[in-house]
């Protein structure tokens, strides 16, 4: 990949001073999956990545290891809309096993990749499941700081990269300005 196809900005050290904006960041999402159907949400928690994306019109996996979650998303789901109700699976974000290859045009994870073991792994099987042509939607955090705290806000932006770079996408849309302290990626999978 030529290196100008990435472009990013390590963000300037120092606490967190911006809240997270999950509603803003799941506008993104919706607007990268456009026309990408049906659509996968790793990590999917209670649901509402989910919801926005079947209100659009997709057809959608949320995916969760979490039962707790899972039934919080099957109430939610259940309340109404004339949309396609959403399919909910209890997996493993970093196996997906219950998946098939190359079964979904986008694959979304928002704030799940630092709370596996393997980050890694967890790509690697998103990537899996997207099928040729089909869009990789990453939200994640960056580190701010000495006193990031837990393990997800030490995982530096070129830890990021190396893992997304090695998954051999046909494109990698970073955003990671330097006053930002969210990062959100979009990566194209080759056709075939």
């Amino acid at each position: 990949m030529p290196r100008s196809s990435v472009a990013a900005a390590i963000p300037d050290a120092g606490i967190r001073t911006k809240p997270l904006d999950e509603p803003a960041i799941r506008r993104w999402m919706v607007r990268q999956a456009a026309g990408a159907d049906p659509a996968l949400d790793v990590g999917c928690g209670a649901g509402e990545l989910c919801l926005e994306l079947a209100r659009q019109g997709h057809h959608v996996t949320g995916v969760d290891r979490d039962p707790t979650q899972l039934a919080a998303a099957r109430q939610r789901s259940a309340q109404g809309g004339s949309y396609t109700r959403p399919q909910w699976l209890q997996d493993d974000g970093e196996v997906l096993r219950l998946l098939a290859d190359g079964s979904f045009g986008a694959v979304t994870l928002v704030f799940v990749l630092h709370h596996l073991v393997d980050p890694g792994a967890g790509l690697r099987a998103a990537w899996r499941v997207l099928r040729p042509g089909g869009r990789l939607l990453v939200a994640e955090m960056l580190p701010k700081g000495p006193e990031a705290g837990d393990r997800c806000h030490r995982i530096g932006l070129e830890r990021w990269l190396a893992w997304f770079i090695a998954l051999q996408p046909v494109e990698v849309r970073l955003l990671a300005p330097a006053d930002e302290e969210w990062l959100l990626v979009r990566l194209g999978k080759p056709r075939g």
